[in-house]
């Protein structure tokens, strides 16, 4: 009776050490894995992203087929466009305006949120117009006086394409930001990746809770911004700071030929 008592209890403190044994390996295993699996995540949503931002630049274009010109940024008060008397836009730079677009994927608010969704500000994407404006005669091909013309009905249509193409109206700047040199502060390059932007749309990446301190994630955040930049992910050791924006924009060549199919140009 003692002797198969002594063998149950050394079975049973077998079986427990056992158990342990595959605890601490499963937490090594679990350990080894939880780097590259968020990897993948942040990954995955990077790229669900990158389609978002896709789908607002078409829907953006549609928008201007049907009505003729570009929607006003959203405000925070919502996700509709904040424009006040006809085709002027309260701001030139805020929020993807999801509602007026009449896209899916939208916060409680109407706004378009990024792969990183989770209900925060900070997540919803950014949307860029210039508010460009002629002068008659300058450069020679403007023949009329306008404002805001990209986000007026029929503007663009009586500035008329040669206009518009003309480098003296000023559309947004995209820049790209090249390390030089040892890569340490201050020996950062510009180059530039379009002049002729007329919207630029943009996710604040993984980072959009905290926000990198980063000059070209500032830059990007300016209020009424003309010049965005767009780089591949840095660390804030980088000649810039910390960058992991994932930034798109328009093509004034596409949003013509959009416009021109439709009917409402030139």
């Amino acid at each position: 009776m003692n002797h198969a008592a002594r063998s149950f209890h050394a079975s049973a403190g077998f079986s427990l050490i056992e158990i342990a044994v595959v605890l601490v390996i499963l937490a090594i295993l679990i350990t080894a894995i939880g780097v590259p699996l968020g990897t993948q995540l942040d990954q995955q949503r990077t790229v669900d992203t990158q389609k978002q931002l896709e789908n607002i630049k078409e829907a953006l274009y549609g928008f201007a087929m049907a009505n003729g010109r570009l929607p006003c940024p959203a405000t925070a008060a919502g996700g509709t466009e904040a424009v006040g008397l006809p085709g002027v836009c309260t701001q030139d730079s805020g929020f993807v305006p999801g509602i007026t677009l009449g896209l899916s994927g939208l916060d409680s608010a109407g706004f378009v949120v990024d792969g990183w969704r989770d209900g925060l500000n900070a997540r919803r994407i950014r949307y860029a117009v210039r508010p460009v404006n002629t002068t008659s005669g300058a450069p020679v091909q403007c023949t009329s006086t306008l404002t805001r013309v990209l986000t007026t009905s029929d503007s663009m249509r009586t500035a008329t394409m040669d206009c518009l193409s003309q480098a003296a109206v000023l559309m947004l700047t995209v820049n790209t930001t090249i390390i030089t040199g040892a890569g340490l502060p201050g020996t950062c390059t510009a180059s530039a990746l379009s002049t002729k932007a007329p919207f630029v749309i943009f996710s604040l990446g993984k980072n959009g809770t905290t926000v990198g301190a980063g000059a070209d994630e500032t830059t990007n955040q300016a209020n009424n911004a003309v010049t965005f930049i767009s780089n591949t992910p840095t660390v804030a050791a980088s000649c810039a700071g910390e960058f992991d924006d994932i930034v798109t924009w328009g093509s004034l060549n596409t949003l013509f030929a959009r416009m021109v199919q439709a009917g409402k140009l030139p």
